[in-house]
């Protein structure tokens, strides 16, 4: 077995030294960090590559398949190609989940002999969000029907305050509008009109407002409330005692 693997890994290193297999410059280059634009457009370089001799050159996806199809290679000249952006980055980052990283590697190959020589770089980019828009509210203005025994804590919308009855928290990747504090119709808390800002961390930062109505519904929580009456005979005539 040894006798087999000896002149295998010699021939591996003749054909390193002397420049036959297909190689990445500069040598000993794995890895390559790029950061792009969310707004680059399409068909514009991302990475200029040397690579020589080659025979095929693919893309080949990292972690996740579709990250490969957001490129492709235009052939420069003998010893360079250049990757291009094949599809628009704006949903990645314009999504409730964003993605801002994608990953690949290219693979190149050479025929030597009865062999077949692969060599790899792989490739991170980075997609940096363009502040272009600010938060959208989606179906506003809102508005909500409370009853008044509402339990404190219970999700009133999905999606400030006089008193501060109510308060806002994140559930997920969605802000809801929560009841803090009990309300009572026959004290007051028969309405409520709510502004609600949503701001990004852009340089500069982005905002929006929305107006949420909320309209408290009575419930019968009292007892009947009997006015005060005194009761006084008809007749002043009383029954004699035997």
């Amino acid at each position: 077995m040894k006798g087999i693997i000896i002149p295998f890994m010699v021939l591996g290193t003749i054909a390193a030294v002397s420049g036959q297999g297909c190689q990445f410059y500069p040598l000993g280059e794995y890895l390559r960090f790029v950061r792009v634009p969310e707004s680059l457009p399409v068909g514009d370089e991302v990475l200029l590559v040397e690579v020589h001799p080659r025979k095929n050159l693919t893309i080949q996806a990292v972690d996740a398949k579709e990250d490969a199809h957001f490129f492709r290679y235009k052939t420069v000249n003998r010893t360079h190609i250049s990757l291009r952006l094949a599809q628009s980055l704006e949903n990645l980052v314009d999504n409730p989940i964003p993605q801002n990283v994608l990953k690949f590697r290219l693979v190149c190959d050479y025929q030597e002999g009865d062999d077949t020589i692969n060599n790899y770089l792989s490739a991170t980019v980075y997609v940096e969000d363009v502040n272009d828009h600010g938060p959208v509210f989606v179906d506003a203005p809102y508005h909500v029907n409370v009853d008044e025994l509402t339990p404190t804590g219970l999700t009133v919308l999905t999606g400030g305050n006089t008193g501060s009855k109510f308060s806002l928290e994140m559930q997920g990747h969605r802000p809801a509008l929560v009841l803090k504090k009990p309300l009572d119709y026959d004290t007051g808390d028969t309405d409520f009109k709510l502004i609600v800002t949503a701001s990004d961390r852009g340089t500069p930062p982005w905002s929006s407002t929305a107006t949420v109505s909320i309209t408290v519904n009575d419930s019968d929580d009292l007892s009947p409330n009997l006015p005060k009456t005194s009761i006084e005979p008809k007749s002043s005539n009383l029954i004699p005692s035997r």
